[in-house]
């Protein structure tokens, strides 16, 4: 699964009610993407990044 398959996936899930435009999806990709490529950096070492998912 590619990062972007990946962040599509997570918007489907906990936003899949609201209709929101490409240009917003493609922006929020980015801080995603950076967010996790900052997290990896700061750790100093190859990581895994994984979610637990919590039912609300």
């Amino acid at each position: 699964m590619t990062e972007r398959e990946e962040y599509d996936a997570w918007v489907a899930c906990r936003f899949s009610d609201l209709d929101l435009p490409e240009w917003f999806l493609a922006v929020g990709f980015e801080f995603w993407r950076h967010g996790r490529l900052s997290l990896i950096e700061a750790a100093g070492a190859p990581v895994e990044i994984r979610v637990v998912r919590v039912d609300r």
